[in-house]
Parts: C-alpha cells; sequence; structure tokens
C-alpha cells in the first residue's frame, strides 16, 4: 500500500512538470524530501566529517609506511614522480602530483600531507549523498551515510598519507555521473562529464577502472538490450577516453603495476598465484572485504569471533539490498556490483591484489545496498518477529561499525608514531649521547629531520647538531638507507635483513659508550625481544618509552653500553 502511494506521488510529480512545461527529469521513489530525512542526512555528513576532523587534529607522527612515501613527495623533483619511486613505494600518478603541489604551496608538515585525503574522504560523504538519493530508498539515503561516517577503516584513511581515501571519493564520483548517465543518456553535459571524468580518473586511483567499466558495461549493455542503438553509440562514444586513457597508462606506467605485485607478492591471497590452491587464495584475499566492510574482530574465541556473525548480517542485509534496487532501478542495481565482477577478473589474472584497503573503494557499493536491505527488511516483512529481528541485526551491525570509530576519539590511534619518542629523547639527551637508529625507524626519523615538526625539544636538540642530517640516496628496495651514519651522534647501521641477529656486530661496536639510545619503530614484539636481548647481553638499560603495541609501535630504549662492574 505505501509502495502504491510512492508511485502514484512520484507519477503526480511528473505530470506537474509536463504541464508546467519543465522537463520530466527522473524521479526516484526512495529520495525523499522529508524535512527528518533531509536534515538526518546532513546530520550523517557532519558526523562524519567531524570523526575525520578529529583524527586529522590528533596529529600523529607518520608511520614508516606514509613516510617512506612522503620522501619520494617531498625530496624528488616532479619528474621523478612518474617513475619508480624509492622505498618500494607505488601511488597513482595523480595522486602524487596533488600531493607535490600541496607540498610545493604549504610546506611539508604532516597536516599538508594528509590534507588531500582528507579533502578526498569528507567529499565522499557528500557525494555518496547525492548517490543514495537517486538509488535507495527514501530511509535507507541517512542511513547509507550514516554507515560510510562511521566506516572507521575510511576515517583512518582519510587522515592518511596514502590515495585510498581517494579511491573512495573517485569511485563515488563516478557511481554518481553513472547514474545520471542511466536517467539521461542523451545529455550532452553528462555524456562529457563520464569522458573528462573517466581519463582523469585512470591516472589519480586505480581500481576506478573497475567502476568505470562496471558503469560502461551497464549502460551500453542495457542499449544494446532494448535495441536502442543510438544511445549504446553516444555511450560508447563517452566511454573511448577513459579506455584509451587506461591504455596509455598501461604502455607508461606499467612499472608501477609490476613494482605493486612484487610489494604485495608474499601477503595471502594477494594474487591469485600467492601459494595454496586458487579456491584457498580467494577464500583469503575475499577475507579481507570483512576489513572493508568495517566490521572488527571481538569477542574472539579459537579463531572465531562474534564479529563473523555480524559480518553475516551486513552481507545478508546487501543480497536483499541488492535486489530491491534491482526490482526498481536494474542499472542503477548492477552497476554498484559490476566493479566486484572486474576486480575479481583482475586478480585471477594477478593484476590486482585482494588486501583490505585495495578493496575500500566497494565500500560505497557496500553502505548503499546494506542501507536498502535494512530497510526492506524492516518494513517489509507482514510478521513482526522477523521486522523485530531485522531491526536488532541492524542495530549489531550499527554498533558494530560506530564503536571503533567512536573509540578512537577517545583514543586516537597512535600508529608507530615516533615522533614523541623524539621528544622524549630529545628532552632527556646529553651532549655526549649515541642514537641507534634501526633500520625500520631511520625513513621517519629522516622525515622529522627534513620537515622539522617534531617538537620544540626535538628542534631545540637538532640545532645544538645532537641530531645531524646525512641523507643517504635511496633506491627502490623496501629498506634501502635513507640516512647515512654520523658518528658518534647518529648511528643507521645498513640494512642486512629482517633478523635482528643480522645486527648483532653493529651492537657490538656501541661497547663502551655510556648512552646509547635504541630507537625502534614498526618492529614486531618477537623481533624487538630478540633485539633488546643483545642490547641486554651488551650493557644495561636506564629508561625506556613506547608508544603503542606489536608491530604498530614506536619506541626508545636508553642504555649503558659500559662494561658492569663487579
Amino acid at each position: 500500500m505505501a509502495d502504491g502511494l510512492v508511485n502514484q506521488s512520484v507519477a503526480d510529480e511528473l505530470a506537474a512538470r509536463v504541464a508546467a512545461g519543465k522537463s520530466p527529469r527522473p524521479v526516484v521513489a526512495g529520495a525523499g524530501r522529508s524535512s527528518v530525512v533531509r536534515w538526518s542526512c546532513y546530520a550523517a555528513v557532519a558526523v562524519g566529517i567531524i570523526l575525520r576532523l578529529l583524527q586529522l587534529l590528533a596529529n600523529r607522527g607518520l608511520s614508516q609506511d606514509e613516510a617512506q612515501l612522503a620522501l619520494n613527495v617531498i625530496d624528488k623533483p616532479l619528474g621523478a614522480l612518474m617513475g619508480q619511486l624509492d622505498y618500494q613505494q607505488a601511488a597513482p600518478e595523480g595522486f602524487l602530483f596533488m600531493q607535490k603541489l600541496a607540498v610545493w604551496s604549504l610546506g611539508s608538515s604532516e597536516y599538508v600531507l594528509r590534507l588531500v585525503p582528507f579533502v578526498a574522504g569528507s567529499l565522499a560523504l557528500v557525494v555518496l549523498l547525492v548517490v543514495a538519493r537517486n538509488v535507495v530508498q527514501r530511509w535507507a539515503v541517512p542511513l547509507a551515510v550514516l554507515l560510510i561516517a562511521f566506516h572507521d577503516p575510511l576515517i583512518n584513511w582519510s587522515v592518511y598519507d596514502k590515495q585510498y581515501a581517494v579511491d573512495v571519493l573517485l569511485a563515488v564520483v563516478v557511481l554518481w555521473i553513472g547514474v545520471r548517465l542511466m536517467d539521461r543518456p542523451q545529455e550532452r553535459s553528462t555524456l562529457l562529464l563520464f569522458a573528462v571524468v573517466g581519463a582523469a580518473a585512470i591516472w589519480i586511483s586505480h581500481p576506478s577502472v573497475f567502476v568505470l567499466a562496471g558503469v560502461s558495461t551497464v549502460v551500453f549493455g542495457s542499449s544494446v538490450l532494448k535495441g536502442e542503438w543510438h544511445r549504446a553509440g553516444t555511450v560508447l562514444a563517452a566511454a573511448v577516453p577513459w579506455i584509451a586513457s587506461f591504455g596509455i597508462f598501461l604502455a607508461t606506467s606499467s612499472h608501477n603495476l609490476v613494482l605493486l605485485q612484487t610489494v604485495l607478492r608474499g601477503s595471502p591471497g594477494a594474487f591469485a598465484v600467492s601459494g595454496g590452491s586458487e579456491f584457498e587464495s580467494l577464500r583469503r584475499g575475499f577475507g579481507e572485504f570483512r576489513y572493508a566492510s568495517g566490521v572488527p574482530h571481538f569477542l574472539t574465541y579459537r579463531g572465531l569471533d562474534a564479529g563473523l556473525l555480524v559480518l553475516l548480517f551486513a552481507a545478508s542485509f546487501c543480497v536483499l539490498g541488492f535486489v530491491s534496487v534491482l526490482a526498481r532501478r536494474r542499472g542503477a542495481a548492477l552497476a554498484l556490483v559490476a566493479p566486484l565482477g572486474f576486480m575479481i577478473v583482475a586478480w585471477a589474472l594477478n593484476k590486482y591484489p585482494l588486501l583490505g584497503r585495495t578493496q575500500l573503494f566497494l565500500v560505497p557499493s557496500f553502505v548503499l545496498l546494506a542501507a536498502e536491505g535494512v530497510v526492506q527488511a524492516a518494513t517489509r516483512p507482514r510478521s513482526a518477529a522477523v521486522r523485530t529481528a531485522s531491526v536488532v541485526a541492524a542495530c549489531c551491525v550499527a554498533v558494530a561499525l560506530a564503536t571503533p570509530a567512536v573509540g578512537h576519539v577517545v583514543h586516537p590511534r597512535r600508529l608507530q608514531d615516533v615522533k614523541p619518542v623524539l621528544e622524549y629523547i630529545a628532552q632527556s639527551q646529553r651532549p655526549a649521547d649515541t642514537v641507534f637508529v634501526y633500520y625500520t625507524a631511520q625513513h621517519q626519523l629522516r622525515y622529522y629531520l627534513e620537515c622539522k615538526c617534531a617538537g620544540t625539544s626535538f628542534e631545540e636538540a637538532r640545532a645544538r647538531g645532537w641530531w645531524p642530517l646525512r641523507p643517504a640516496p635511496g633506491g627502490p628496495a623496501a629498506f634501502a638507507s635513507a640516512l647515512r651514519s654520523v658518528p658518534p651522534r647518529l648511528v643507521v647501521p645498513l640494512f642486512r635483513g629482517r633478523d635482528p641477529a643480522d645486527y648483532v656486530a653493529d651492537i657490538d661496536n656501541l661497547q663502551g659508550r655510556p648512552r646509547v639510545w635504541l630507537l625502534l619503530s614498526a618492529v614486531d614484539a618477537s623481533d624487538t625481544a630478540q633485539l633488546l636481548a643483545e642490547f641486554d647481553r651488551v650493557g644495561h638499560r636506564r629508561a625506556r618509552v613506547t608508544i603503542g603495541k606489536g608491530v604498530d609501535a614506536a619506541g626508545a630504549y636508553l642504555y649503558d653500553m659500559r662494561p658492569r662492574r663487579g
């Protein structure tokens, strides 16, 4: 009955527009304009931006991975960013250009390096609202925006010096243009917009090609099936620029794809040939979609946790949402899921890795379908018990998604945050101290030596000459040298391998020094224990500071390396 009333209102609006001499623009039944829905949408967007802003203002130090990319952006000329990057880094050329432009204009602080991802992550909320109004039901619109607003992995990558927030923005933008293209196939401005954005998107976001391919295939295929040959021709013409752009990209930037494969080859399930059966690789790869869905691990017991049940709820809502959108807007429904199919094909050809962060571009499709499914499950069944169970399941999904995001407001992320560690060393430092920089921390240290943004105490110590900067040339290897030793102040051993035992000789050379700081970052717990055991063998510990746990930690340990008396 409710659907009949909605459809009648849509028909009445179309008739009124025709009677007034206006174009009968497509009106989506679910895009209601009630003040409650409208203000709920605005509130959801505001909450999402605030959550991202709070994480940005926490201003944590750059992680090892961020620092490695930052050194490329800061130190390399623009032309060199188009080629192979140092430290096994890879990113779209368009993203690197935007980062370089920000550094040129505003400096090299953490805020500047995170500006582009932050803007992209915030804009994605706004564009998703526009898409939702044209695709899902009325009450599903604010719910979809709220789901992406509280999506903790997206909040993280929106304040991270990497390209993945831009991937999400480009995915939403292409979906928005695709929906316009379905509704207005002959509108020249929309065709031109699709052509221009598509050609540019290839260079800004690698996975945007999957969304472009999905939208183009759906619109072109539906036109052919309906015998609308003129429409099919115009859509094909609009797709030619992005196809040509992608061809140029493959011809000129294939080294980045090869490098990406090299970097991620050891990740289980990342590629189809990463070891084990094809099914096992696919299972592992799609296990990462849990990260992309935003459902965290909790109440873990023997490898299983309650989050798996919540993930099952979310997946069920997505399936129900897809069926619902398919019945009302077939083209839009297919455009939402088609990128997933193209991604699987690329994975099977060993051209695209299935990791959590590389699947984030699918998040807009996920939240739109999940929101649609929740509304359907909560309103359509005749049984009150089924509707109640659906609402309970939806609340479980919402709480599971929102809890990490709210938790990180109270306790901001400190991923490999070496900046407060450097401040601690500087505040306790003496003129004759030696700092032993383990190979994993050298890129972060070089960044802070160059940007001069580690803190007041560190800058004062640096001005006294206690932190000399002697850059190393870098190189394509992950741990190519970023710093050279400047003894006795700074000792930076060459990378000899990941085993702490490979650095015993360097540790032995520190014997006899009264105060030696060991600077660590991004070292797992077992390697840290082994490394500290080697220092304990030679000297005795006087002080320590650590931020975080395990491989996400950064820390410093003060040792007296003189022989023990007695």
